[in-house]
């Protein structure tokens, strides 16, 4: 059983690290004031691949938050929702587990 315990232990250690520091640092952005300092996931609303930024206020203008399957998670906004992307092939009601989608309000 303490070997288990440890093995807990460990484990939430390796992802406290991984995850950082528990408050982000924020910085000036261009409209809003206070941009908290998160990689976000974005892509041109017309189509194309997910691309990480240092900061939603670094996300250009035109892109839309990529969410869903293994690598991006919930959308940051709280009244968006993740959605399938229809510009991608990949199609989660044809049995798909892992489609990438985008944030909606």
């Amino acid at each position: 059983m303490s070997s288990l315990l440890r093995l807990c232990l460990l484990s939430s250690c390796c992802v406290l690290v991984a995850c950082g520091p528990l408050s982000a640092p924020v910085t000036e952005g261009p409209d809003s004031g206070a941009c908290i300092q998160v990689i976000e996931y974005a892509r041109p609303s017309s189509g194309g691949e997910c691309v990480g930024y240092a900061t939603p206020c670094d996300v250009p203008q035109g892109y839309v938050e990529c969410c869903g399957g293994l690598a991006f998670g919930s959308c940051s906004g709280q009244s968006a929702r993740c959605v399938d992307d229809p510009t991608d092939a990949c199609d989660p009601s044809q049995g798909d587990r892992d489609c990438t989608g985008i944030c909606q309000p």
